[in-house]
């Protein structure tokens, strides 16, 4: 089976390597000066889509619209987005944006722990694909799944989007938890449990799934976002806590608020990041947060 992949980047290299460990061909469309090492690939990005049933997208979520402009998947392409969620500019679900510039009717979206210094040095990990069409999900699964790296499939494209864009924000939020001063495990506890409570009550009201958050896509990424020191968006909430500023995942948690925002929904640990953002001191926003009324644990 041959499985195109828009994104020569390392991730995109990573998902290519799992390709082969499933036993297929990845064929890769590529925009830098310099192809992928080894792996075949082609700046002719309508080449690969032509090429390739199933198109495996490893762009960033900022730079999908593009990609899916330059490569022109039509009616025959099956397309998974393997990003994070949220179009940070718009708000709107990568699937759609997917559905929006090109011809393309079935899409799907690949997410869970997948660190990709890990795959790239042969280690195991799994991912979630859903989609609604089951035909999707059949395919990627069998040009994924092999003894390194196991597929799961669901049918809960919206909560599978949805913990993608989540799950950078909390490791960011645990980071920042676990080098502020003062803080403890119980800290890093609070925001771990309060986390995936903002998760699934955003969830419900999307008409997702809260108990994919529980999941690959939501628990398990979320444990390798922030499993262990060196972790990019651990590291970036490390330096949030020493007072630096960094970035991090800033587009997706202002995405996030937004989209929060349009349906009346609380979304309090994602809104005290963006606060820090916009120049609070970390230890005034968890003071704030630590502030608001005693309420019911799940609302």
């Amino acid at each position: 089976m041959r499985v195109g992949i828009l994104g020569g980047g390392r991730w995109g290299q990573a998902l290519a390597r799992l390709v082969i460990a499933a036993g297929n061909e990845p064929y890769i469309a590529y925009r830098d000066k310099k192809p992928p090492h080894v792996l075949k690939s082609t700046k002719d990005q309508p080449k690969v889509a032509e090429a390739c049933d199933l198109l495996l997208v490893a762009t960033s979520a900022s730079e999908l619209r593009h990609a899916i402009q330059l490569a022109k998947p039509g009616p025959g392409n099956r397309v998974v987005v393997a990003g994070r969620g949220l179009e940070p500019a718009t708000t709107k679900w990568l699937c759609d944006v997917v559905l929006e510039e090109s011809d393309t009717i079935r899409v799907g979206a690949l997410a869970g722990p997948a660190p990709v210094e890990e795959i790239l040095n042969g280690g195991l990990c799994a991912g979630v694909v859903a989609s609604d069409y089951s035909q999707v999900c059949t395919a990627v699964t069998k040009a994924l799944h092999s003894s390194r790296y196991r597929v799961y499939e669901s049918e809960d494209l919206a909560g599978v989007q949805l913990a993608g864009a989540m799950t950078p924000v909390f490791a960011t939020l645990l980071g920042m938890a676990q080098n502020l001063r003062g803080s403890g495990v119980g800290m890093h506890a609070l925001v771990l449990s309060r986390g995936l409570e903002e998760a699934s009550r955003l969830a419900t009201c999307l008409g997702a799934d809260p108990w994919t958050f529980t999941g690959l896509a939501g628990v398990g990424d979320l444990v390798a976002g922030q499993a262990r020191a060196g972790q990019s968006t651990w590291e970036a909430g490390k330096r949030i806590a020493k007072g630096k500023t960094d970035k991090g995942p800033e587009e997706l948690a202002r995405a996030l608020v937004r989209l929060a925002e349009q349906h009346n929904v609380e979304i309090p640990l994602t809104e005290a990041l963006v606060q820090i953002y916009d120049g609070l001191h970390p230890l005034d926003a968890v003071t704030g947060l630590m502030s608001r009324s005693a309420q019911p644990e799940h609302r």
